[in-house]
């Protein structure tokens, strides 16, 4: 069984994307033949840095787009986005050649349709394996043989003949309620203080980081820590979070391996996302015994099953939530998060189902278009439009 593991963004980023495909990596390396691709970072026997446009480069300092003023800073991210992962794609087809591996599993849906566009040129066709990590709709889904979905909620809506279900996952052993942190200590914070955390890319769109901001600074004494990646609206959020909060409010972007201690020195997790295809940043803080607060949307219900569930979207809810929350509320859902954590996202539980699925996977048969009287038509037809469209432009 040969495994390659494609995610452009592994290396250029630091998102839940990326560290699925790290624990995915890493969970995998000691019982199958796996090999990373990535977009940045070292070479190794099993890592191989693949070229690409990185979509923090330099190079894409002047995209233009023709959008609102308010989209600007989302649809740049996207176009960046797409093209690190285009150019990652091209540039991975001679490696994935010369491997020639059983299974290629995609992270990025342009990756996985140019990888599934040019099967036709391997020895031995690979299975296309894409993980559905933005919640696409079947009707949307990029070219693959088979999709992972990682809830219940998102593998009704998906590809029925050949989509399956793993759960992201945590390592218990790095995230858990037992972690020492002097986070508090090394900014300030006082040690009775009530602190909420919020993880994610620091942007108004998907995120809401300006949301939680201006709902937190009406409570007084409350502290606040942002940990996430930057974009172009960072800035202006930075500057309003300085502007209202002072010095209760933290910024702070660490490596995945130092998370943990930004999440010990809270008391209450916060996400003010409208919907997450999963967050493992729930996960991650009901691991560290953080409460968590979000949503009130059927996927994230399903995948916290025991959090405060919110109209998020609505001005002042979130304030007036953790204004009048239950003591003992808190202290139950402290104790329950690791709990489920561990029956349903303990990443060594979920390595057997990978096994398994894998070796089901390179077990169905590959399939290649094939000549048929059905694609002749459709070739000619094709042909005919193209040769009328000719004649009229001249």
């Amino acid at each position: 069984m040969k495994i390659a593991l494609l995610c452009s963004g592994l290396g250029n980023v630091c998102r839940g994307h990326e560290v699925f495909a790290r624990d995915l990596f890493n969970l995998m390396s000691d019982a199958i033949d796996i090999t990373l691709l990535k977009g940045g970072g070292e070479n190794t026997a099993k890592e191989w840095v693949i070229d690409n446009l990185p979509r923090n480069s330099s190079y894409l300092d002047y995209i233009h787009v023709a959008v609102s003023p308010k989209w600007s800073e989302a649809v740049k991210e996207q176009e960046r986005t797409r093209i690190e992962a285009e150019t990652f794609a091209y540039a991975a087809i001679k490696p994935l050649l010369e491997g020639e591996f059983d299974i290629v599993h995609c992270l990025e849906s342009e990756v996985c349709n140019i990888i599934y566009n040019y099967r036709h040129l391997f020895r031995r066709t690979p299975k296309i394996v894409f993980s559905n990590g933005g919640a696409i709709r079947a009707r949307d889904l990029p070219y693959c043989d088979f999709v992972q979905e990682h809830t219940d909620y998102n593998l009704h809506r998906s590809a029925k003949n050949k989509a399956f279900m793993i759960p992201h996952g945590v390592d218990i052993k790095r995230f858990n309620p037992q972690v020492q942190s002097d986070f508090r200590i090394q900014h300030g914070i006082p040690k009775d203080a009530f602190v909420v955390i919020s993880v994610g890319t620091i942007c108004y769109w998907h995120k809401r980081m300006d949301y939680i901001i201006k709902e937190i600074a009406l409570l007084k004494n409350v502290y606040l820590i942002i940990a996430g990646q930057e974009n172009g609206d960072t800035p202006a959020i930075k500057e309003l979070g300085q502007r209202l909060m002072g010095d209760r409010i933290i910024f702070t972007k660490l490596p995945h391996d130092e998370l943990p201690k930004a999440y010990a020195a809270a008391n209450i997790f916060v996400l003010g996302s409208l919907f997450e295809t999963f967050g493992i940043v729930y996960i991650e803080a009901m691991a560290m015994g953080l409460p968590v607060i979000c949503t009130n949307h059927v996927n994230q219900q399903s995948i916290i099953k025991e959090g405060i569930f919110i109209e998020i979207k609505k001005t002042g809810i979130l304030a007036h939530t953790l204004r009048n929350i239950d003591h003992a509320v808190l202290v139950e859902l402290s104790k329950r998060g690791p709990e489920i954590v561990c029956k349903h996202y303990d990443l060594e539980i979920l390595k057997h189902k990978y096994i398994e699925h894998y070796q089901a996977i390179i077990s169905a048969k590959s399939t290649l278009p094939q000549y048929s009287f059905g694609r002749k038509l459709t070739h000619n037809l094709k042909n005919t439009i193209r040769k009328t469209i000719s004649l009229i432009d001249r």
